[in-house]
């Protein structure tokens, strides 16, 4: 298994952004490799609630069933998917600190067939960068706090 985890503080309350992360409707806001994401269940969201999301993931499209696995509004969601390729859970934590909402999201992925072998060499790189980049996505849509500048 692999797993990534990217942490931030923001000025969004705890309840926006857990409404605006666990909504995977949003997904194509804050992840560049998301292009459409469809409630695939009723509205509203809750466990067992599932999102069809077309993706991307190193350069090859794909369509990910996610469905939500916990619902602990406003601190905790995980979504979990399953393909032939991989496995993963996208966990989102909310807290609050001195200086804003701490956002901790985090994937596990475990990796199946050829990706066992090849996934840990030449994905897992792309993996962090993504979670990287979409963090950075979050914190414009959330507002940033520099705790090390207050």
């Amino acid at each position: 298994m692999v797993r990534i985890q990217e942490t931030i503080t923001v000025t969004s309350g705890i309840q926006e952004c857990f409404d605006f992360i666990a909504d995977f409707r949003n997904l194509p806001k804050w992840n560049p490799n998301d292009e459409k994401v469809e409630l695939l269940t009723d509205f509203p969201l809750r466990l067992g609630s599932v999102f069809k999301v077309h993706t991307s993931i190193n350069d090859r499209k794909m369509i990910l069933d996610y469905e939500v696995v916990e619902w602990g509004p406003p601190l905790r969601a995980a979504l979990a998917t399953d393909s032939k390729l991989f496995s993963a859970i996208d966990y989102v934590d909310l807290s609050a600190n001195k200086y804003g909402t701490e956002v901790i999201y985090t994937g596990d992925f475990t990796f199946k067939g050829i990706m066992k072998i090849a996934a840990p060499i030449f994905i897992t790189r792309k993996l962090r960068k993504l979670f990287s980049e979409n963090t950075e996505n979050l914190k414009d849509h959330l507002g940033f706090v520099d705790s090390e500048t207050n």
